[in-house]
């Protein structure tokens, strides 16, 4: 009997649990539909860096292009070097801030941004960094793909 009582609340409790769901996801829908084009793309930014924070890495991939290319100090990275490489950096507490777009056309669009946070140094201790970087986002369909991303190393003065 317990069993089946158990149960059942684990039932309900998925039920209710995928009902919040969709009505989180209808409501983020309504949202972006009043965002303007700008801050829809400036959103999309912080929500790549999000997922890279919650060590979500198939969000994270999903949101680049197949084409992708990131441009840093040790070169160039195709799509897994960078899904690779994320994942070893182990970046935290990021903050964002001086976002601004740039449209190169009405699919493509340049991002800049200054971030801060922290991750694993090149002697695997954490470290705080401050990086302005450069994101290029295309749409693809209905989707928006990072296609490029660079950012800079901002050395304290």
């Amino acid at each position: 009997m317990k069993v089946k009582i158990t149960l059942a609340l684990a039932f309900v409790l998925c039920l209710a649990l995928s009902a919040l769901a969709q009505d989180t996801t209808k409501k983020n829908d309504k949202m972006s539909q009043k965002m303007t084009p700008d801050q829809m793309l400036m959103n999309n930014e912080r929500m790549a860096w999000k997922a890279i924070e919650d060590k979500r890495w198939d969000d994270f991939a999903k949101m680049l292009a197949d084409d992708y290319q990131g441009f840093y100090n040790d070169g160039l990275h195709d799509k897994a070097a960078e899904t690779a490489g994320v994942k070893l950096a182990g970046i935290n507490n990021v903050t964002m801030s001086d976002m601004k777009v740039n449209w190169i056309n009405k699919d493509i669009a340049l991002i800049t941004s200054l971030v801060k946070g922290n991750g694993m140094g090149r002697e695997g201790k954490l470290e705080d960094f401050t990086s302005r970087t450069t994101s290029i986002w295309k749409k693809n369909g209905k989707n928006w793909l990072i296609v490029y991303h660079s950012d800079i190393v901002v050395k304290p003065m």
